[in-house]
């Protein structure tokens, strides 16, 4: 049976349609897989540009910390430049006893708390007087004035500058000028001295014997020499009440073959159970045999005024004694000195104490 040129036709037809839909669902697929790879690709584009971005943040950040380091340290390379070289704005003509200084007025303000600081403040120091020059005039000494202006101009270099050192000849004038000023750097409080050669045992201003024989150990600084001053000792143990232990004053820090003995130059000890020794007493009627036993409390006040030494016994006056006036000049500058003999002998050493006429002001207003 032969076919119909109408079947073939529908064949070659039905054949191309067949290759037309194959065609299209290829092309179908590719453009799928195109839109894949683009998604694909946009969401890599977007991660990488998201990490770029945080990175770019981040880089910012630092640079701006580095930036905001590198302003501060120039802002305080500024402060100390203008510290160092002051605006002449704050540059101070003064006339001090006679003596000329050109000082920045922030030096002298740089010791918070004290007067001069208080003193050349905004303020007050129009009402510091002018020369005839028309310079600020303070009467202070220029000696001590001088040493503590290089004090402060040197602790703008160096916040922990020492003190310098003060001529014995001006050690009275610079502790009342330390005093009215309230200097603290030159005002620090005593101690018992901490370096000794002896074989007492020291723990702050507590002092304990530890082998039988004579062991003298001093305060590490003078009395003020600025006025009248007062210093206590509190007997915490004593074995030997009958001239085991003495209290007093001396002249210089002893050393050498003085540290085992009682018998000191330039010195004042009251002796328990015996009294007063020493080579500076010109008179004195300063109770004996007074005897140091625990509890007891000994109290020397300095009068340097009057060249003389009040004794007190349990914060009871007990006598005075007046020093030998060729030994007054010598004796501005005195040490507490403390002797102890017997092993286990203990004393407790207070060098700022309430004075006793101050002592029984208080107790009389707390009885009140």
């Amino acid at each position: 049976m032969t076919s119909s040129p109408g079947d073939d036709q529908s064949v070659v037809m039905e054949s191309s349609f067949r290759r037309l839909l194959a065609a299209m669902e290829s092309e179908r697929e590719g453009i799928r897989s195109t839109w894949q790879q683009l998604g694909q690709e946009r969401d890599s584009t977007t991660a990488e540009l998201n990490r770029l971005r945080r990175d770019t943040e981040e880089w910012c950040k630092g640079e701006q910390k580095k930036i905001d380091a590198e302003w501060k340290r120039l802002d305080n390379l500024s402060d100390h430049m203008q510290q160092l070289f002051p605006d002449t704005a704050d540059i101070l003509q003064i006339n001090c006893s006679g003596k000329a200084f050109t000082l920045s007025r922030s030096i002298l303000c740089s010791l918070e708390g004290s007067n001069l600081s208080q003193m050349f403040s905004t303020a007050f120091i129009g009402n510091i007087p002018r020369d005839p020059e028309g310079r600020l005039y303070v009467d202070f000494n220029p000696q001590c004035f001088s040493i503590i202006v290089d004090y402060l101009q040197n602790r703008r270099l160096r916040p922990d500058a020492p003190l310098p050192v003060i001529p014995s000849k001006h050690q009275q004038s610079m502790d009342l000028l330390a005093e009215a000023l309230k200097l603290k750097p030159f005002l620090s409080e005593n101690q018992v001295c901490p370096e000794h050669g002896t074989s007492l045992y020291v723990t702050g201003n507590m002092i304990q014997a530890m082998h039988p024989g004579w062991q003298v150990i001093s305060s590490k600084n003078p009395l003020s020499i600025a006025g009248a001053s007062y210093f206590e000792v509190k007997i915490l143990s004593n074995p030997n009440t009958s001239g085991g232990l003495a209290i007093g004053v001396c002249g210089h820090i002893p050393g050498g073959d003085e540290i085992h003995s009682i018998r000191l130059p330039d010195s004042v000890l009251y002796n328990s159970h015996n009294g007063l020794i020493g080579d500076c007493l010109e008179a004195e009627d300063v109770e004996k045999g007074v005897k140091l036993r625990e509890g007891d409390v000994l109290g020397i006040r300095n009068e340097i005024a009057k060249q003389c030494l009040i004794w007190y016994y349990n914060y009871e006056y007990i006598g005075t004694s007046n020093l030998k006036q060729e030994y007054a000049e010598k004796m501005k500058t005195m040490y507490p000195v403390f002797a102890l003999y017997a092993p286990d002998t203990r004393i407790q050493v207070d060098f700022n104490p309430p004075d006793p006429t101050r002592r029984a002001a208080m107790e009389a207003a707390a009885d009140v």
